[in-house]
Order: C-alpha cells, then structure tokens, then sequence
C-alpha cells in the first residue's frame, strides 16, 4: 500500500499536479495582492477627495471675507463663532468627516481661525477658540506653513489620530493659512479591513477554483506545460488580456478555457473599476471627468462646432423634501433617459456633474438651430413626471459656451458654460451664453468687493445730502443723508454700483453704521451753527430687526452732546415682512427720540390695520408716482389719496423725486408736507448745502399754494 500511494507521488501527474497547485497558489497570492493594492489605493483616493473637497469647501461655509478678517492686524472676528462651529461641524458629519477647521502662522504659533465642534465638544468647551494655540504634536502644520505645501497623511494631536489634509493658501496681504479636514484614523483602518476581507474571500475563492481545474487536468498537461507556465508568468505580470489556445476539449482545454475565463473575469474586474472611477452611479452617465475627456477627445479629432451645455434643474431641493432622496434619484434618471433619447440627433455626449446639474455637448451650425435644440430640450425635459399620485413638472436653466468661439479645451468650456448658468439663475432667464464682458464685469465686481472694506477703514465714504422743502414756510426742516464712495483710483463710485453686493457680502451693516455715526457728527456741527436740522437715514429691514443695531443706534445717541434729530427711513416691502417681529425695536427707537419713516411707499403690501399699528412719524411716497404725475392723471389721484391716507393716520407726508415747478405746486395744493427732488437740490457736500441754502434756495422763489384739502374739509 505504501508502494502504491509512493508510486502515485511520483507520477507526471502528481508532479504536473503539484506544479499547477504551487502556480494557482502564486497566481492567488499575486491576484489577491493586486486587487487589494487597487482597492485600497482606490479607497485612499476617495477619501483624500472627500477630505480635499471639503477642506476647499470651508471658505464657503463661513461668512465672505471671514479669513481676510481673521487675518487683519488686529483680528477681527466676524459674525458668532460658535455658530459658525457648528455649522462647519454639520458640514463635516454631512460630509462623514470627523473636523474641519482653519489654521494660520500667526506671530510664530499655529492658531485657529475657525474649528468645527459638535454640541457636545462645544458644551464642554473642547475645541479650537479664535486664535487659541493648536498642540501640534508632530510638528506637521507648522512644517506645513512653513514649506507652502499641502499634506496629506496620518496627523496626530490632542484630539487623537487621523487622516488628515492640509491645503496651503495665502491671504489677500500674505499671510499663509492651513484649510484642514480630519478623518479619524479608526475609521480609516476599519474601511481597509473590510477591503482586505473582500479580497481575502476573492483570493480564496480564486484558490479553490484554481484547485479544482487543477486536479481535473493535470493528467493532460505534459507536453503544453512550458507554454503554461509561461502564460501564467505572464499573468501574474499584470498582463490579464492573454488568452491560451483552445485546441482540443480534453482536461488541457478545459485548463485552457479555465484560464481564459480567469483572465476574463479579472479583466471584467479591472473594467469595473475603471467604469466606477468615471460613471455617475446613479444614472449611468459620464461623470465630469469622462465628460471632460469625451470633449477632448472630440476637439482633437476636430469634430467641428459643437455647445458645451449646464443643464440646471432649478429647486429640485424640493423634489427631495417633499418626496424623499430616493424619489429623487428616480427624477435624476428619468432626466438620463430622456436627454439619452435625444442622441445622437440633438445631444451627442450627456454627463452628470453632481447635484442636479447635467453636462450637454450639442453639436449645431448657426445660432438658429442651437436655439432650437435648447427649446427642443426644455420641452422634453419639463413634460411631466409621475411620482405616485403626483405629476411633477420640472423648469431648468441652461449655460451655455461654444466651441470654438468661446474657448478651445474642454475645462474652460466648463468653466465658461458654468459662469453662464450662474448669470441665468441670477437674471432668471431660461438659457444664457457665455459673454466674456459678463466674466469682466463679475471679476471687477469681485475687486471691487474687496477694495469696499479698505473704503470703511480708510474714510473713503463721504456723506452728501439733500435737503427736504416744508411747503408752507418753504424753507429747509430736514435732510437725507446719501452715501457716496470716493474710490483712490476710480473716482466716485455711485451708490447703485456697490450697495447691492455690500448687501450679498454682509458688509452693508458696517456702511449703515458708518452713515449713521457720520450723519450724527455733521449734525453735531450744524448745531453749533444754530441749525437744527433732522438727517434721515436709510436703514435695511434686517439691521431694524436686529436688537444689536438698536443697541448701537442708543449708544451712539448717549455719546452725542446734544439731543439728536435722526429718522431711519425704512422700505415699506420691509416692514410688511416682518412687522410683529418688528414692532417692538420700532417702539424702542420711539422711546430714543428716532423717528420712523416708511420709505418707498406704495410699491410694497401694506394693510391699513399695519399702517395704524406701526409706530412710524412719517410716509415718503415714491418717487415713481411722483415723478408720472405730469403724464397719467391716475397717478395725481394715487398721490392725492396717500396725501391723506397719512393725514388720516397722523403722520407727516413727504414727496421725493419733485423735478418740476408744476409737481411742487400740484403736491401744495393736495397739502403735502415735505419735498425733496432735483428741483430743489441735488444731493451735496455739508459745506455747499449751508451755501445753497443761503445763496440758491431764495433764487427759487418757492411760494406756499392753498391747500385744497383743507378747503374741501
């Protein structure tokens, strides 16, 4: 018997046997470590994508301008810090991220410029504070700064281990700063142990099936076995597309056919990984990259004029809250399936770039026919969409830019058609072109952005004034104070071309403010010349409905060495927004001796019974009725009746935008209180408004008309 079993050992068999159980082994072990070193370098990509995306994204979640703040010499700290604490936390757990923060070299220490903390770390105070040192442990940040380059790796601190990325970027003035996001180590090791699980149950499941094909043919691989074994040489190389010959059905062509499997299944793989690294996983479409790659790949083989399109479906949040994520996926694909329909006639490329946003590339020969496709498309995407009992109707909007006109590379016609979207979404228009004057004008909004906080600090802001007429004594009772930018190298720049965007930025509160301190100290002076004079304000709704501001308007009044003469005037669409919430400060200001005047009135909402509740002194009709008087006689009788709709309610009644002798006589004869307008003054200096005053005003020789109204009552 033992004869017998030694006899089988040294067969062919046993050793061809022996030899393909030791390959399939090397074979297993090779394949095993290459899918696990791919999975894993895949798995660190991911993540360091995750931790670059939303370090790159911090920026965007605090307020504009914050870092350039935080930076200042002193630092200034903007908006509450806590509260942006724990909307970066929220950020990060969105993100599956453990913190994100912000760092800088300051004075030779690392410190915080921001930090996210969930609740409980805020509770208990465990967190970076504004400008608290950072225990850089490993001395890896200040390195960091230090040499101007990014890091990605293992970092470790006070707060523990983790895998980390710090993006190196430099202030408006200089100063290096670290954005930095944290992903606990834990669970970095624990996602690569689930991949090396994965693999490990691959490897082994290659090993049996190997096993298996080799005891089944072993006794037919004699002659073709150098041939084998150099394929599997090969294949263990990497070279997975490498097939065996098939020439008979016996045990050596099942191994043959075996072999070819394997290699087919493991080529399969190797596709899969490169389909997910470049396909949207939840329509199927080309993500940014193989989008990106499509349209070179055209622009090489000169396809000819094509439109790289961003489709935009406009508040599709909402899809999501009122029917759930996966309903909204199931939107997202109907989208797919309709805009694939339409190639390759109308679309040839359609990627997903993220969110609800599409990627177009149509190919078009005039203007015309690109118009068209735009309305083809709209109309086939907003036909609607049934989700239960629902029927959804979808709007969009498009950015567009050409090839070649616009650019010749297929990031910057991307680049472009998104600076296009963000001007159709902003203008609400359906589809938008790409304007290169479009991407000036936003960039010198940008500059001019940032030159607007240099103007507060430098005193570039100066405060003219036009003056209010009584009609009845025909001289001047009050003033509103306008603000005016003297930009060093643009000279003046009118208030229509900043306000707005000081608006978007958070910066109009700190021009609000410095009206108001200025406005108080010009009044100052005109005291001490016996004029008693009330300057009017504009104020935003926000700024009333903020206690702070109230507070600041009452220390500024304590400050002042005489009772002041101030009224806010506020927009009447405004105060109808929020009016109970805005009745107790109008009450305060009431208390402080600040008048209230409703500005703009009759272009906004308001009821008479929140006419009667509000607090106000004073109406200000706008400056459109006005001003329409001298061509529609509607507009005479709508002025008439807010005449004595504020006589009825009390309140002193002024007309602004009075550019005509006609206008002032027909306004005294409805027996309007004050005007103000190009008739009788243009906005001026402190110093020419004392000179109009006694030189130009006696020159209009303004005489009071009889009050109708108080005839006719």
């Amino acid at each position: 018997m033992a004869a017998f079993t030694l006899e089988r050992l040294r067969s062919a068999r046993a050793k061809v046997l022996l030899v393909l159980l030791s390959l399939n082994l090397l074979i297993s072990v090779v394949l095993t470590f290459s899918i696990y070193k791919q999975l894993s370098e895949a798995l660190f990509a991911e993540l360091d994508g995750r931790l670059q995306t939303a370090a790159a994204a911090i920026p965007y979640i605090l307020p504009p301008a914050y870092i350039d703040q935080a930076l200042a010499k002193p630092p200034v700290l903007l908006g509450d810090y806590v509260g942006h604490a724990r909307q970066m936390a929220q950020f990060a757990q969105q993100s599956g991220l453990r913190y994100v923060y912000l760092l800088a070299l300051i004075n030779g220490r690392v410190v915080y410029l921001a930090d996210s903390a969930p609740e409980i770390e805020l509770a208990a105070g465990k967190f970076g504070h504004f400008m608290q040192p950072y225990a850089d442990h490993d001395g890896r940040v200040r390195n960091t700064l230090l040499s101007r380059e990014n890091y990605r790796g293992v970092l470790h601190d006070a707060y523990g281990d983790f895998r980390s990325i710090l993006l190196f970027r430099t202030a408006a003035d200089g100063t290096p700063y670290l954005l930095g996001a944290d992903m606990e180590q834990q669970q970095v090791q624990s996602q690569l142990w689930w991949v090396g699980a994965k693999t490990i149950g691959l490897g082994l499941a290659l090993l049996m099936i190997g096993s298996a094909l080799s005891w089944l043919l072993a006794s037919r691989l004699t002659a073709p076995l150098r041939h084998f074994s150099h394929a599997v040489q090969r294949f263990t190389l990497g070279e997975f597309d490498i097939r065996m010959p098939v020439h008979s059905y016996d045990e050596l062509g099942n191994l043959a056919t075996a072999f070819n499997a394997m290699g087919d299944a493991i080529h399969a793989r190797e596709h899969l990984l490169k389909q997910l690294a470049f396909v949207d996983r939840i329509t199927g479409l080309a993500n940014r990259t193989r989008f990106v790659e499509e349209i070179d790949a055209d622009i090489r083989h000169g396809k000819g004029s094509f439109a790289v399109v961003l489709l935009n479906l406009a508040d599709f949040h909402y899809v999501n809250d009122c029917f759930g994520f996966a309903e909204g996926d199931n939107v997202l694909r109907t989208v797919a399936d309709r805009l694939q329909q339409m190639q390759p006639n109308v679309v040839r490329h359609i990627g997903r770039v993220s969110g609800n946003d599409f990627l177009l590339q149509i190919p078009f020969t005039n203007s015309i026919q690109l118009n068209e496709m735009i309305v083809y498309i709209e109309q086939s995407i907003s036909a609607a969409i049934a989700i239960d009992e629902h029927r959804l109707n979808l709007a969009m909007r498009f950015g567009l830019s050409c090839h070649p006109l616009h650019a010749t590379d297929a990031e910057a016609l991307l680049r472009q058609a998104e600076i296009a979207l963000f001007s159709a979404k902003e203008h609400c228009q359906l589809c938008v072109c790409y304007d290169p004057s479009r991407e000036v004008d936003r960039q010198n909004q940008f500059r001019l952005m940032g030159d607007l906080r240099e103007a507060i600090d430098n005193n570039q802001l100066v405060l003219h004034f036009q003056p209010k007429l009584n009609m009845q004594s025909t001289q001047v009772h009050s003033v509103e104070a306008l603000v005016r930018w003297q930009h060093p190298q643009r000279g003046w720049i009118p208030p229509g071309a900043f306000i707005a965007f000081a608006e978007q930025s958070g910066k109009l509160r700190l021009i609000t403010e410095w009206v108001i301190k200025a406005a108080l100290a010009q009044q100052v002076a005109w005291q001490a010349q016996g004029l008693d004079w009330c300057i009017s304000v504009n104020v935003g709704v926000a700024d009333v409905e903020d206690p702070l501001f109230i507070d600041f308007i009452e220390t500024q009044i304590r400050y002042c060495p005489a009772p002041v003469n101030l009224c806010l005037e506020i927009t009447e669409t405004g105060v109808m927004r929020h009016a109970d919430q805005l009745l107790q400060n109008l009450l305060r200001l009431r208390q402080l001796g600040v008048k209230i005047s409703m500005d703009d009135f009759g272009t906004g909402y308001s009821s008479f019974a929140y006419l009667a509740k509000m607090p106000i002194n004073e109406l200000k009709i706008d400056q459109s009725f006005v001003m329409s008087m001298s061509h529609t006689f509607e507009s005479i009788s709508i002025v008439r009746s807010m005449i004595e709709l504020g006589h009825i309610l009390g309140l002193t009644v002024v007309a602004e935008g009075v550019e005509t002798l006609s206008c002032w006589q027909a306004l005294s004869v409805m027996g309007c209180d004050e005007v103000q307008g190009y008739f009788i003054a243009k906005p001026m200096a402190a110093e020419a408004l004392f000179a109009w005053q006694q030189e130009q005003l006696p020159l209009l020789n303004l005489t009071a008309m009889p009050n109708m109204s108080q005839q006719a009552r």
